[in-house]
């Protein structure tokens, strides 16, 4: 069992921008922290007994007429607070949809997923944040940056495998330090980002 799933809204929370020596070669690395929101069904992906052991049934007579013994909607223990879940994914799937045709989507094979921490919440929502670190062109890094604390739809599959369609991109667009400093610009000007959203490693 694995945290994934196909095209979904996910927010964009944050950007980090660094480098890694790969041999005598610098390589533009990419961390993206991502929050993915979905019922508690969803926790059936990490463990079938996940949920039971997150929630319970609401205790009232509202809820004598759901006959469901699956819908479980209060948190047992919410002074427990967030749950780190401890998996790290190599070698993941990972596709960053932009626009509906596909043309524009940013995609890996080769993503490492993982950091994974576990909000659940009363009425029967759960948050999930977590981070996918993976090595984009320069396009692909401007695609993803302007994109920054907004939903867009994502997908992950921790099985990996080839995306569809990847393909070896020239590096033809802006360089990481020049989007980098784009985003510190942009961060200074405001436009509703703090530092606290944004943090640029060079």
């Amino acid at each position: 069992m694995a945290f994934e799933y196909e095209r979904q809204l996910t927010k964009l929370m944050h950007i980090n921008i660094r480098t890694e020596k790969h041999g005598d070669q610098d390589v533009t690395a990419v961390d993206l922290s991502l929050r993915y929101t979905a019922s508690n069904q969803s926790l059936a992906m990490l463990s079938p007994t996940l949920k039971s052991s997150l929630y319970e049934k609401e205790d009232t007579p509202q809820q004598e007429v759901n006959p469901d013994v699956d819908h479980l909607t209060v948190v047992k223990n919410p002074k427990m607070g967030r749950i780190k879940w401890e998996e790290k994914y190599e070698h993941a799937r990972f596709v960053f949809h932009i626009g509906a045709s596909g043309k524009e989507d940013v995609k890996s094979a080769d993503a490492t997923a993982g950091k994974l921490v576990i909000d659940p919440k009363q009425g029967g929502t759960v948050v999930y944040d977590y981070q996918v670190s993976l090595y984009p062109s320069d396009t692909d890094l401007a695609k993803m940056a302007g994109k920054l604390n907004q939903e867009v739809f994502i997908t992950l599959d921790p099985e990996g495998g080839e995306a569809e369609d990847v393909k070896d991109k020239a590096d033809t667009g802006k360089g990481a330090n020049e989007i980098a400093e784009q985003l510190k610009a942009a961060n200074s000007r405001g436009g509703g980002r703090t530092k606290k959203q944004l943090a640029i490693v060079e």
